[in-house]
């Protein structure tokens, strides 16, 4: 398993890809934004950056204006709703080892002296992780490294838009809950959550340079370098592609539809990695007859 399952997990990447799906590209700057017409309303579907630098504000007018049409948002996770204590502690208890396991037998000696020569040269103590699954360590290493880079979580879009929504009196709601998300990395076995974490550690010095391309990529627009970094990473994968990706936008499918028979508009966010590909959210919106001109 490769690195880019944290990459689309962490940055919206939020984990679609092998072709690209059939974009509207009209003349002009374009963006990771695309547009669905009801009979008497317009959603947008935004592609999320969950965690962005202050320095990659402000955003683009087509976003912004998107959001003044809208009534009501839609993103992966209501996050109105989070509880942030609450979520760190079912967080903590999903991702702790059960009694009597630790992270270096899981692992065993070789891997587990990898995984600390590695984490040490980004200068991370791997030993601190001794009593969780090696899928929390891993992104708790990538999400130390995106602070360490000045990414922060309350940058991120859907925080940014939050924050707006509750100015603006706008309702919030979620595709799925966190419940939804942490299942994703508890259905992974042992083995594969610790070629996991190596993977991540190996890639680690890259990050620096692949999160740059990929804001850069997601500011312009460039579904394509999604479609690419897909394909040569999950795309490889076909049961992890469907699990983290597909399977989740057929769930969230129906209810982006569902949204095109009322009278409001939306604007609905969900990771850059979702939008693009096949099984893409766009691909099976398409597939169903309805068309979404990126804008």
């Amino acid at each position: 398993m490769r690195r880019s399952f944290v990459r689309w997990r962490l940055l919206g990447l939020a984990l679609s890809c092998v072709a690209l799906s059939a974009a509207v590209r009209a003349d002009g700057p374009l963006h990771a934004l695309w547009e669905l017409h009801g009979k008497h309303n317009t959603v947008y579907i935004l592609g999320s950056i969950h965690v962005l630098r202050p320095s990659d504000y402000p955003l683009a007018p087509a976003v912004l204006n998107a959001y003044g049409n809208a009534n009501s948002l839609f993103m992966e996770v209501n996050l109105a709703e989070l509880d942030p204590q609450l979520m760190q502690t079912e967080l903590l208890a999903s991702a702790r080892l059960p009694e009597g396991k630790t992270l270096p037998a899981i692992m065993g000696d070789a891997r587990y002296k990898r995984a600390q020569a590695l984490a040490q040269e980004v200068g991370i103590d791997i030993g601190i992780f001794d009593a969780f699954a090696p899928w929390f360590a891993a992104e708790a290493i990538s999400q130390l490294q995106l602070q360490q880079l000045g990414f922060q979580p309350k940058s991120g879009v859907e925080m940014f838009f939050l924050d707006r929504a509750r100015a603006d009196g706008k309702s919030v709601a979620g595709l799925e809950t966190v419940h939804d998300q942490i299942a994703l990395f508890d259905a992974l076995s042992m083995d594969e959550q610790a070629d996991y974490l190596i993977s991540s550690l190996e890639e680690a010095h890259d990050l620096p340079k692949e999160v740059t391309a990929m804001v850069h990529a997601w500011a312009s627009g460039d579904t394509q370098w999604f479609a690419d970094q897909l394909k040569s990473e999950i795309g490889r994968d076909p049961v992890l592609y469907d699990s983290v990706l597909v399977a989740r936008n057929r769930k969230w499918v129906p209810k982006i539809e569902a949204l095109l028979n009322d009278d409001k508009n939306y604007l609905v966010i969900v990771g850059t990695a979702h939008l693009v590909g096949q099984g893409s959210v766009i691909a099976l919106l398409k597939k169903d007859g309805i068309a979404a001109a990126q804008r």
